[in-house]
């Protein structure tokens, strides 16, 4: 497919697909790293890393996160010491007795003379059925913790970044319960945890990997000596708020698993810095001084061999960055000294207009040289130099970013002014998290957790991942807790390998990453399906997708420092460095949540808002995931040259196997929950990345009668308005709010179709029914002849009306929520209509009505991708009218992901026209092999 926007035939297909290709995934899902104008002196927001620039649109609306509520993160740590991510307030959890507490005064650890000692062989194991040993033991009764160590040959066991696994379980009511995991990826494996004297205890020893070793595992005892104190809670908060010197981490846990054992917030990796700062950093370390700003639009060919250099003043504690719009082009950081300390360049594929950014710490007085030339320097041809931006950076210690005031942060986080807690390591911490859920919610005022890891290649079809490991059932007590998780797909860039553990669990948001302008990158992993760890229903990964970066166009967020070496003996603890992965489009999405979470606690209205974090339950967490799932967008045409391996498909609203229900939307997300609708409004939706806005939602609120919503294209604006080829296609859609479907996903109650820029829905609240909150979302889905980084907006009107007179109440039952390729499906739709009604039902395309066994169906239509099942009987007033029909299933492997049924609708008169019937609407899973 060419990349060339312009190069292209109008009629791009909706459904395409490609050869996946691509690079394998980590544990940690993140991989490596016109005529000239004026100079001007001032902040423009246009060379704001992306991230800052979209998320600055909820900040208009009031929205940063709050100081005293908090998004947390199970990752390789959180280094404090970056401004971005600390001040901590040392406030350090940790178990004991069974109990989340926070340490006032610890006890002296002193060593018991007694042990154990256990060896083994253990493998070969695979994926889907690990080798595992147990060792089971009694602990002596004057023991109060255990320290353990194993340690394996060949030392060369790992080949892929996994290894042996350790965990120690204990009996409990006759059942084995998990207290503690080393999960390091390299040996030895290491477990220093609490016990109790006198009980069953056992380890697990465990691999995946298709080889034998030999293991040896000692654990020695020791009892604690003086007084343990435990602090009281409050002082979480106690110092909390929006200015520099106030707290930003404000708790830390570690239990001593894969990334090391720290007293304090530290990151030996990296990985979860770089998440902390994506999903809430304050810019504290990229604030920029207007006053040292110089910007300019010079638009000039670069050739062989020409620069174009900006020197700037910077003093020692500061730091000094670049930004640089323009084709083929380089940026370089120069020190005072000529060192280099900063390049970047801008990719040949990676947009339309995209910009290089350097930047760095001043760690002397002097002038900083920034240098824009063509890509490869002195052997490069020619590159393009649109505009160019340069300045220096605050001291931390002066601002506090942007956590409140205008936007002045070069690498801002989504929520800056939400809280973070740190927990180290990956599925230890998560299950301790999971085990303490209730206590860590009201504890810290938890809203959402990232998890920015997954087993490595996911799970075959992602479908085991609900039975064979414990995380999936630790995600629901999370969620039952209140707190919703977000995790990462994974980079396994195929369908088939994506979405293990903890992204496969059907309580949380499964996240895949895009490009700058919304193309899915290669790497991303797809979803098939999984099986529910409670009740082996079947259901769909991903959920949604955001930005995460491409290799050659990586996410710039907060580098860490030495974890293990102390500050005068390092540089500064302020660079940011690049990283791009489903790691990286998860925190984007978990400060995304953030936010909403916020918009509903403080400004939605009473039906869906959310309660104090420590009342709040599943039924909550489900409401929350439901807004960003329902608000997000399809990517299929508006993205279609940017797509990398796999393009999303058109699914009118539905999920597909590589973005889910398409790429989250902040600002339309926020708008759902806190902007009431009536009458008409103004709704512009456009193509130019990250400042237009590609969904326009809000709220209603009404009782018993109908609800008329309907969309109609005005015009065009934009300086690129001279390119569209036609009307935009625009889809509407109505929500319930307050009742999402199953695990929180989209509960539609009307869905309609704005092929050529209008639209309209009805939907009918039964007439024994008290007051609803709907959410109406109006989508662009394609502008013809124009995709994204063009500057083009589809002016429209919104409009919404209610009426009472007019009632309808509805039931669809099938043979189930999960079929084989090929399988059919005997559907009956039961509808009760306050007057004589025509009815119709809504079919995917890919299903095949079985009219020759249908004797109800009067005719199909298929228009888009949506069949219109028309019936020979209308409904009868005040009665409940019953028609079914039997549908086929599409077979083949591409055709494997849910499909929306629905909602059926009736049509009383041609002045009402069709009203949507609520309760008629169900998506079904089909695993596209044949049976």
């Amino acid at each position: 497919m060419s990349t060339d926007p312009t190069d292209r035939d109008d009629g791009v297909s909706r459904r395409t697909f490609m050869q996946t290709t691509g690079i394998a995934g980590a544990a940690l899902l993140g991989l490596g790293a016109g005529s000239a104008a004026a100079e001007t002196s001032e902040l423009d927001p246009t060379f704001f890393n992306w991230r800052a620039r979209e998320a600055s649109k909820v900040w208009d609306r009031g929205y940063r996160g709050r100081p005293d509520r908090t998004v947390a993160l199970t990752d390789s740590g959180v280094e404090a010491r970056h401004p971005d991510l600390g001040p901590w307030n040392g406030v350090r959890a940790t178990v004991r007795d069974g109990e989340l507490v926070i340490p006032k005064h610890e006890q002296a650890q002193v060593p018991v003379d007694a042990g154990e000692s256990f060896s083994g062989t253990l493998g070969p194991g695979t994926f889907a059925n690990p080798s595992q040993n147990t060792h089971e033991f009694e602990t002596p009764s004057n023991v109060e913790g255990i320290d353990a160590t194993m340690t394996w040959t060949p030392e060369d066991v790992q080949d892929n970044g996994e290894d042996i696994e350790l965990y120690l379980d204990r009996r409990v009511d006759g059942e084995w319960e998990r207290v503690a995991a080393s999960t390091k990826g390299t040996q030895p494996e290491e477990i220093t945890n609490y016990v109790a004297g006198g009980e069953r205890y056992r380890f697990v020893v465990e691999t995946w990997l298709n080889v034998t070793c030999e293991y040896e595992l000692s654990a020695s005892y020791y009892r604690l000596q003086g007084e343990f104190v435990a602090d009281d809670p409050s002082v979480v908060f106690e110092e909390v708020g929006s200015g520099a010197d106030d707290p930003k981490t404000v708790g830390w846990f570690d239990a001593g698993p894969r990334y090391g054992s720290y007293d304090e917030p530290r990151d030996p990796n990296g990985h979860g810095s770089h998440c902390s700062s994506i999903m809430a950093g304050t810019g504290r370390g990229s604030a920029i001084d207007p006053e040292t700003v110089t910007t300019e639009a010079p638009g000039e060919v670069l050739a062989l061999g020409d620069t174009r250099q900006y020197e700037v003043e910077a003093e020692a504690g500061t730091g000094v960055f670049g930004s640089a719009y323009g084709t083929a082009i380089e940026v370089l950081l120069q020190g005072p000294d000529g060192a280099s300390l900063d390049t970047a360049e801008v990719g040949g594929d990676t947009s339309l207009g995209d910009n290089a950014v350097v930047e760095a710490p001043a760690e002397t007085t002097g002038t900083y040289t920034v240098i824009v030339r063509p890509v490869g320097g002195e052997v490069a041809s020619t590159g393009k130099v649109e505009s160019v931006s340069v300045g220096a950076f605050q001291d931390p210690e002066t601002t506090n970013g942007d956590r409140t005031g205008s936007p002045s942060g070069l690498h801002t986080g989504v929520a800056p002014d939400q809280s973070l807690v740190g927990l180290q390591g990956l599925s230890g911490p998560t299950g301790q998290l999971a085990a303490h859920a209730d206590a860590f919610a009201a504890m810290f005022n938890m809203r959402a957790v990232n998890m920015s890891w997954g087993y490595t290649g996911g799970l075959p079809l992602g479908s085991v991942g609900g039975i064979l490991d414990t995380i999936p059932g630790g995600i629901k007590d999370i969620a039952e807790a209140g707190v919703l998780t977000c995790a990462a797909a994974g980079n396994a860039a195929t369908p088939a390998n994506g979405n293990g553990s903890p992204a496969i669990a059907d309580e949380c948001i499964s996240v895949t990453a895009t490009g700058p302008l919304d193309g899915l990158s290669a790497y991303s992993s797809g979803g098939i399906g999984g099986i529910d760890e409670d009740d082996d229903g079947v259901y769909m990964k991903p959920d949604v997708s955001a930005p995460g970066g491409l290799v050659d166009d990586l996410v710039n967020a907060a580098q860490t420092g030495a974890a293990d070496t102390p500050e005068d003996e390092q540089p500064a603890i302020r660079d940011y460095t690049g990283k791009a992965g489903t790691s990286m489009a998860t925190p984007f999405t978990t400060g995304v949540t953030g936010l909403v979470a916020q918009a509903m606690e403080e400004d939605a209205p009473a039906s869906i808002a959310l309660a104090a974090p420590d009342e709040t339950d599943i039924e909550d967490v489900y409401r929350l995931k439901q807004v960003l799932l329902a608000t997000a967008s399809e990517t299929a045409l508006t993205a279609a040259p940017y797509h990398r391996a796999h393009p999303a498909t058109y699914d009118f609203g539905g999920r597909d196997p590589y973005e889910g229900f398409g790429r989250v939307n902040p600002d339309a997300a926020v708008d759902a929950v806190t902007r009431e609708l009536s009458d008409s409004v103004d709704a512009v939706m456009g193509l130019n990345r990250p400042d237009d806005a590609r969904a326009v939602a809000g709220y209603v609120q009404a009782g018993p009668g109908t609800v008329d919503v309907s969309i109609a294209f005005d015009h065009y604006g934009g300086g690129n308005v001279g390119m569209t080829a036609g009307s935009p296609h625009v889809d509407l859609f109505v929500y319930d709010a307050e009742a999402p479907a199953s695990n929180g996903e989209p509960n539609v109650l009307a869905r309609a179709q704005g092929l050529q820029g209008e639209a309209s829905a009805t939907v009918a609240i039964p007439r024994d029914a008290d007051e609803h909150t709907l959410f109406v979302v109006a989508k662009l889905v394609n502008v013809p002849g124009v995709v994204n980084g063009y500057d083009v907006q589809a002016h429209c009107t919104l409009d919404v009306a209610t009426e009472a007179g007019f009632f309808v109440a509805g039931s669809r039952e099938d043979d189930g929520s999960a079929f084989t390729g090929g399988q059919t499906n005997h559907v009956q739709l039961t509808v009760n209509p306050s007057a004589d009604s025509q009815l119709r039902d809504l079919v995917p395309a890919e299903w095949d009505v079985l009219t020759e066994y249908s004797d109800d169906v009067a005719s199909v239509e298929e228009r888009d991708g949506v069949q219109y099942v028309s019936f020979e009987t209308d409904a009868v007033a005040d009665t409940e009218t019953t028609v079914e029909y039997f549908v086929e299933a599409p077979s083949g492997l591409e055709t494997t992901r849910g499909y929306t049924f629905g909602p059926a609708e009736v049509k009383p008169s041609e002045a009402r026209g069709w009203v949507a019937v609520t309760g008629t609407s169900e998506t079904d899973v089909v695993v596209g092999a044949e049976s």
